[in-house]
């Protein structure tokens, strides 16, 4: 979409919709200048391509979370039910934490109290 100037100052025109336009149920683009509020529709066969798109893509790493102090944490719930692959402690606490590529699945993170080792309960 190329850079669009106002006919009356010169300054950059913003795009924006129509909401006079939306409130009768019709969807309209316009270009507004934020200086002297001139407005110019959007001509209909003008191509509509964004001008930043900003995806943002983490990696595994970002989001494993630091486990770090998480035992001294007191208002997070303790289990007596699980048991320890490192050191075979009885006692761990947990949380639930989205995983998955969309963030759609809830996963239980469970971190044992004596040496800190975590797992998830679909290790279990």
């Amino acid at each position: 979409m190329p850079v669009k100037f106002c006919s009356e100052c010169a300054n950059m025109l913003y795009p924006m919709e129509d909401k006079e336009a939306l409130r009768r149920g019709e969807r309209k683009l316009l270009y507004a200048c934020r200086t002297c509020n001139t407005k110019e529709e959007a001509k209909p066969g003008e191509r509509r391509v964004p001008v930043y798109k900003n995806i943002v893509a983490h990696s595994l790493a970002d989001k494993t979370m630091h486990l770090y102090d998480v035992v001294s944490d007191p208002t997070l719930p303790r289990t007596h039910e699980v048991k320890c692959r490192e050191c075979d402690n009885r006692e761990a606490c947990y949380f639930q934490s989205p995983v998955g590529k969309n963030d759609e699945a809830l996963v239980l993170y469970f971190v044992c109290t004596k040496c800190s080792n975590t797992w998830l309960s679909s290790d279990m």
